[in-house]
């Protein structure tokens, strides 16, 4: 290496983990996948939601590994104070389980722009072949006075399917 170049080091956790498991042949290309799942929500100027996204069924092969969460909206420049008043939470239907303990603002995710990320070293692993929808709570008492206009919201998922050995 070149005297002026400093070596750069992944940081222990469960990326370098990741890294040697695929660096080291112990996770075969076949047995990953990438995944990208979006549910959106549109809500009416009454606060009512007026569709969503259905429920995925994951791949059964695989367990699907999240270690991202990306928030957006539909009309950014126009959201005023609505991100304040809408949560959601992943619910994982095979086991009846929500990922986050308490529900999640959309304004969190969408503070600083309608394209940030919450996101963490670690991951939430789902149970093969499970249903995984996101679950939406409008503040609808406060959506007609403060809101009043139709709006949509998303959620992305950004993860990995790895393979189930002996559930295939």
């Amino acid at each position: 290496m070149p005297p002026n170049q400093r070596q750069i080091q992944v940081p222990p956790g469960a990326l370098l983990s990741y890294y040697s498991d695929l660096s080291s042949g112990l996770l075969a290309p076949e047995d990953m996948r990438i995944e990208d799942l979006q549910f959106r929500v549109v809500i009416d100027p009454t606060g009512n939601i007026v569709s969503q996204s259905n429920a995925v069924t994951l791949i059964s092969r695989y367990n699907f590994a999240f270690r991202r969460v990306t928030g957006f909206a539909m009309n950014p420049g126009f959201v005023g104070a609505s991100p304040m008043l809408v949560n959601f939470n992943v619910r994982e239907q095979g086991r009846d389980f929500t990922v986050f303990k308490r529900p999640v603002s959309m304004q969190s995710i969408l503070a600083g722009g309608a394209g940030n990320t919450s996101e963490w070293d670690g991951v939430y692993i789902t149970v093969p072949g499970t249903d995984l929808a996101v679950d939406w709570t409008i503040d609808t008492q406060r959506w007609a006075a403060l809101v009043g206009t139709t709006q949509e919201f998303g959620v992305q998922l950004l993860g990995d399917y790895v393979v189930c050995r002996g559930n295939f």
